[in-house]
C-alpha cells in the first residue's frame, strides 16, 4: 500500500527546509520540492514539503500559483495538509492563506506564525522579537517587505475572503474567517495545536509546526547519521542581512566572481566563499541581478564537479540556484540547527546542498566540519 504523505505548502525554500528539518527530527521521512514538475517524485516519503516561491510574488499571482499547485495536489492522498507562513509574516500571506482555504474546502484558518523558542511572539496582536516591536528591529529595512507596523492585522493587510481576528491564548475559534493567535510560551503553542480539527487550515511557523505534527501521531524511528561527501565546498552568500567572511570571493558590482576563479579557489583551498558586494544593498534590483549571477556560476562549477557541498545563505538565492541544477526533490539528510539543514538531491546523491535563512547564524557544529575559510 503506498505510504499517505503529510503535505506542507511554504513560501520560500529556506522555509520549507526548516520544516522539513522538524519532520526529519521526529524520525520521519522528509523530501523537499519546488513547485514546478517533478522528475523524481517524492518516493516513500513520510512529509513532502513544496517550495511554492510565493514570498516575492504580488498577492494575486502567489494567489494563482497556490491554488494551481493545491488542486495538482489534490488528486494525491493525503493526510493532513500544513501552510508554512513566514514567522514575520513577510510577504502574500494572506493571499496564499485565502487561496490554500478556498481549494482545501476550510471554512476557518488558525494562524500562528510566532516562534516563542526565537523569542519572536505576538500579545494582544503586537508582534515583538526579543522584547523590541517587530517594526523598530532590522526587520524594518527589509529591502522587499519592510515591518511597518507590529500589528499584525496591519501585516496581513485588508480582509478579502477571510476576515481577521487576533485571539488571546485559550480563545474558542470562529467558525469561519482567518485568526491569529496570540503565543508568547511554548505551552500556548500546543493549546493552539490542540484546536485543529477538519474545519481548520493550520498555517504559521516552526514552532506551530512542530505542535502540529505531533498531534499527527506518525510513527518514526531516529534519523541515521549522515556523513558529508568528500570534495569542495562552495558557500553562496547571498542574503543582504549580513556579511560574509574576510576571504570571500566578492561580486565585482553586480557581476559575480568569474567561474574560472571561483574553481581555481575549490581546487587550492577545498572551499571558496562568494559574496555580493555591499554596495549592491542600496539597489533595489540588486538582489533579483545577483541571484541569476548566483545561478550561472553555480551551475557552472557543478557541470565541471567542481565541488560536492554546496551551501546557500539566503532563500532568495537558493530559489534561484537549485532549478538550474535540476535540483528538484531533495530529502534531509541532516539537521545542524534550527533553519539550517543539509539536503541531498535525488537527481544527483553524490552532492548536498546546505541551506541557512539570511538572517541566521551559521552554527558551531557545521563550521568545525567544513574549511574554515569558509566563514572566516
Amino acid at each position: 500500500m503506498p505510504n499517505r504523505p503529510i503535505l506542507v505548502l511554504a513560501d520560500d525554500l529556506t522555509g520549507a527546509a526548516e520544516v522539513a528539518a522538524i519532520a526529519h527530527q521526529s524520525g520521519l521521512k522528509a523530501v523537499v520540492m519546488t513547485s514546478r514538475p517533478t522528475r523524481q517524485g517524492s518516493g516513500d516519503a513520510d512529509v513532502v514539503v513544496y517550495d511554492t516561491d510565493t514570498r516575492l510574488l504580488p498577492p494575486g499571482l502567489a494567489s494563482r500559483r497556490t491554488k494551481s499547485l493545491l488542486r495538482r495536489l489534490k488528486a494525491q492522498t493525503m493526510v493532513g495538509v500544513f501552510i508554512k507562513t513566514d514567522s514575520v509574516l513577510r510577504g502574500p500571506v494572506r493571499a496564499g492563506l485565502e487561496a490554500a482555504a478556498a481549494v482545501l474546502g476550510r471554512p476557518r484558518t488558525l494562524l500562528v506564525p510566532a516562534n516563542p523558542s526565537l523569542g519572536r511572539v505576538i500579545r494582544d496582536g503586537r508582534y515583538a522579537i526579543d522584547g523590541i516591536p517587530l517594526h523598530e528591529t532590522a526587520f524594518a529595512r527589509d529591502p522587499h517587505h519592510p515591518a511597518f507596523s507590529p500589528v499584525v492585522t496591519d501585516l496581513l493587510g485588508s480582509a478579502k475572503d477571510l476576515p481577521t481576528v487576533c485571539l488571546a491564548p485559550g480563545a474558542a475559534l470562529a467558525p469561519t474567517g482567518l485568526m491569529v493567535g496570540d503565543s508568547w510560551q511554548g505551552d500556548q503553542i500546543t493549546a493552539w495545536a490542540a484546536q485543529i480539527d477538519a474545519t481548520t487550515l493550520p498555517a504559521g511557523g516552526a514552532d506551530f509546526f512542530r505542535a502540529w505534527l505531533q498531534r499527527q501521531n506518525r510513527p518514526g524511528s531516529k534519523p541515521a547519521r549522515f556523513k558529508l561527501p568528500t570534495g569542495a565546498a562552495l558557500l553562496l552568500h547571498g542574503t543582504m542581512v549580513v556579511s560574509a567572511g574576510s576571504t570571500a570571493l566578492i561580486f565585482h558590482g553586480l557581476r559575480a566572481p568569474s567561474t574560472k576563479h571561483a574553481a581555481f579557489e575549490l581546487r587550492r583551498w577545498g572551499a571558496a566563499a562568494i559574496t555580493a558586494a555591499p554596495v549592491t544593498k542600496k539597489d533595489p534590483l540588486a538582489p533579483a541581478i545577483v541571484s541569476r549571477a548566483f545561478a550561472t556560476l553555480a551551475r557552472e562549477l557543478h557541470e565541471t564537479a567542481a565541488f560536492r557541498h554546496l551551501l546557500i545563505a539566503g532563500g532568495a538565492t537558493a530559489a534561484a540556484v537549485l532549478p538550474g541544477l535540476l535540483w528538484d526533490s531533495m530529502k534531509v539528510v541532516r539537521v545542524w540547527a534550527p533553519g539550517v539543514v543539509t539536503l541531498q538531491p535525488a537527481a544527483d546523491p553524490g552532492f548536498v546542498v546546505t541551506l541557512k535563512p539570511g538572517s541566521y547564524p551559521w552554527p558551531a557544529t557545521l563550521r568545525r566540519a567544513l574549511p574554515a575559510r569558509l566563514f572566516t
